[in-house]
């Protein structure tokens, strides 16, 4: 097998075409940490996909598949050396039907290609990851990562209605359908859907459609201790003019949305956003003012374009790459958790400072982002402040993804936190589905 890696980029050229064959020069440019691949393809189609896949099957050769690369930090280390599989060549619009609220597309388009391609029709499919110029609809439905207005829209699975995939030995198989109204058999779709490509390597997708909005705007509102957000959040939370998306961030990550004019200054930002029609928008924007208009130490008000570029910003912040954070760790847990969450901004995490804390209180959970250096950190306690963090969510009833972090940190801990309590069946299906560990081995839940 040693010599079959060492003539990966060579027998990848016979199957799938030298064209499609990454240069050795770019194999760092699809490293995850210190892993370095020994080979990349760039295949342009359902069928050089499959015929990587089988290839590799063949000679028990690791695959791990790669998009937008937007998260490519999520995730243990890899288990071994293997092959990068970028599906970004596959971008096309396989089908729109608007009347039917339904497009197909290829998983390598990126989030920003299929709005696009869906605007002119006044529809959209409201994946809202990080990145959208990068991340590809493939690496978001795998990543299962989702965006600031996930408390009106859900999570990427919720919107699929269809996937095609290519199995570990390289079979082309689907799941779903392409209509809406679509019952029948096992709902597939959301086992893949957040598998990190350990199970099969989507292809393409099916998704229902919702109408764009044709207007934006949000509330920026100050606050002065947790409790008063808290309360107020909960308080608009619970009104028919609840926001679609609903946010308690500390200075720390405020400052980092890049909007000087935000009234950051007084310890916590509540940030209610509106979108859709410009008469719901305006109710909510009146309503949500008037509400916290006794509570809130200072309420800022943005429109549009302006609202538009903050939302984005608090999209991107876990993963911009200019200023991406050293350390980031999402919490799952339920809205109730919000307090507690909040609390985490004031404990260091290590010899290191405090995170910047991005809360939802609206979906639940939230993100803890260090942006300090940790160079000198010990890696062994940050991972034991990190287990604590893990270990705390799941008293929550929830759970901790360190979503990046020093490698030498995740040398010390299991990125997903402890198994969860399904882990016996999650072995079984990889089993399943991937008998000879081919598909991006050991990089998720338990080493699988």
């Amino acid at each position: 097998q040693l010599q079959m890696m060492e003539n990966a980029a060579s027998r990848l050229a016979g199957i799938v075409g030298a064209d499609a064959v990454v240069a050795a020069a770019r194999l760092p440019d699809y490293a995850i940490g210190s892993f370095v691949p020994v080979a990349a393809v760039r295949p342009d189609s359902p069928d050089a996909v499959a015929a990587t896949m089988a290839w590799a099957g063949r000679e028990g050769i690791a695959v791990y598949p790669a998009g937008g690369r937007t998260f490519a930090s999520l995730g243990n280390s890899p288990a071994r050396p293997g092959i990068a599989l970028d599906l970004t060549r596959l971008n096309r619009l396989l089908d729109l039907q608007p009347a039917d609220l339904t497009v197909s597309v290829e998983a390598g388009m990126t989030l920003a290609q299929l709005d696009a391609a869906l605007a002119p029709e006044g529809k959209h499919v409201p994946l809202g990851a990080p990145l959208p110029q990068r991340a590809t609809v493939g690496g978001t439905l795998a990543a299962g990562v989702s965006g600031p207005l996930r408390a009106a829209y859900g999570l990427p699975r919720d919107w699929l209605l269809g996937v095609s995939m290519v199995g570990a030995d390289g079979t082309p198989t689907k799941a779903g359908g392409k209509v809406v109204k679509n019952v029948t058999g096992y709902d597939l779709n959301r086992l893949y859907a957040g598998s990190l490509g350990t199970l099969a390597v989507i292809t393409a997708a099916t998704f229902k459609l919702a109408p764009a909005p044709a207007e934006w705007a949000l509330v920026a509102g100050a606050f002065r201790s947790a409790g008063e957000a808290v309360a107020a959040v909960n308080d608009l939370q619970a009104r028919p003019y609840a926001p679609l998306g609903l946010h308690i961030l500390n200075t720390a990550a405020a400052r980092r949305l890049g909007d000087p004019d935000l009234p950051f200054g007084y310890g916590l930002l509540a940030v209610a956003i509106a979108a859709g029609r410009p008469s719901s928008v305006q109710r909510r924007l009146t309503d949500t003012s008037i509400l916290w208009l006794d509570a809130a130490a200072e309420i800022q008000v943005k429109r549009q374009d302006a609202a538009v570029c903050l939302v984005a910003a608090l999209a991107d912040l876990p993963a911009r790459p200019a200023d991406a954070p050293a350390v980031s760790v999402r919490i799952n847990a339920p809205p109730a958790a919000l307090p507690a969450i909040l609390e985490l901004a004031t404990h260091p995490l290590a010899d290191v400072g405090p995170p910047g804390v991005i809360a939802d209180a609206g979906f639940g959970g939230g993100r803890l982002l260090w942006w300090d250096d940790f160079a000198a950190a010990d890696p062994a306690q940050i991972a034991a402040g990190l287990r604590q963090i893990q270990a705390a969510a799941v008293a929550w009833a929830g759970d901790a993804v360190v979503e990046r972090c020093p490698e030498a940190v995740k040398n010390h801990i299991d990125v997903w936190g402890p198994p969860p309590s399904g882990i016996a069946v999650m072995r079984r299906l990889k089993r399943q589905f991937d008998p000879h560990n081919i598909l991006n081995p050991g990089r998720f839940i338990g080493g699988l």
